[in-house]
């Protein structure tokens, strides 16, 4: 009896004729049974590691989250401090534009008219900055 991978040949007794038989279904590889995997255990370094990185990563947003209530919290002093310059500078420069009318050659003539006295031109200096 010979065999092949393919198919039987079954050969007769006689030699006088050959006949070819229909090939066994079996599978070529038999399947692996299944084994059920099994649960690995954490060792002691890596449950400390992985605790410790939890708790330096929730430090992290921690403060991530303060410093930026800290930082908006300081945008909003600034804006307020920036606001208060700006009434400070448009007081001083209506303060300096009355002070200039106040002291202009034509206010001081019609005050020393008012009060009788007279203004002598030579004795004037005028000193500027």
């Amino acid at each position: 009896m010979a065999q092949n991978a393919a198919e039987q040949l079954i050969v007769d007794p006689s030699n006088e004729a050959v006949e070819i038989a229909q090939p066994k279904h079996r599978p070529i590889h038999t399947p692996a049974p299944s084994v059920l995997p099994k649960k690995v255990t954490w060792s002691k370094f890596e449950k400390v590691l992985v605790t410790s990185c939890s708790l330096v990563l929730t430090f992290m947003m921690i403060t991530l989250v303060s410093t930026k209530i800290a930082v908006t919290n300081t945008q909003h002093q600034l804006q307020n401090v920036n606001s208060s310059i700006t009434k400070v500078k448009s007081s001083n420069t209506s303060n300096r534009q009355v002070i200039n009318e106040l002291t202009s050659q034509s206010h001081l003539e019609k005050v020393a008219k008012e009060n009788g006295l007279t203004i002598s031109n030579t004795d004037i200096r005028n000193v500027n900055k």
